[in-house]
């Protein structure tokens, strides 16, 4: 990443590397390993969760060549982020709602609108 891009490949490759900054406490030399190992693994896949960033070579999880480093997660609204050569995608966080809070409160609402539902299947047949 120290050397300007010579083709687009190169370039969005970098721009990726340079987009994990966002999300991860990054060293240069961590981005430089990065690259280095998505420009030679072409079919290759960086894993990375709040706290350990995996390569995969072939993009198999199952692979037993897999090198993995610690990483610091800078946001919490990300559980995680699956790059390589052809993709960037972020796993957002999800948090799931406490017991049901916003369904049982239209307990009454959902009632009528089976029945209507109901009504409105008799009267089409």
């Amino acid at each position: 990443m120290n050397k300007e891009a010579e083709t687009y490949e190169e370039l969005i490759r970098q721009k990726r590397c340079i987009d994990l900054t966002k999300y991860y406490a990054l060293t240069m030399e961590d981005l430089e390993k990065i690259y280095s190992f998505l420009t030679n693994n072409p079919e290759g896949v960086v894993k990375i969760n709040n706290n350990l960033l995996t390569f995969f070579p072939s993009g198999l999880p199952n692979n037993t060549n897999n090198q993995a480093m610690p990483v610091s997660s800078l946001s919490n609204a990300i559980d995680g982020l699956v790059m390589s050569n052809s993709y960037f995608r972020i796993v957002p966080h999800y948090t799931s709602s406490s017991g049901g809070s916003s369904w049982s409160s239209g307990g009454g609402s959902s009632n009528n609108n089976n029945n209507n539902n109901n009504n409105n299947n008799n009267n089409n047949r």
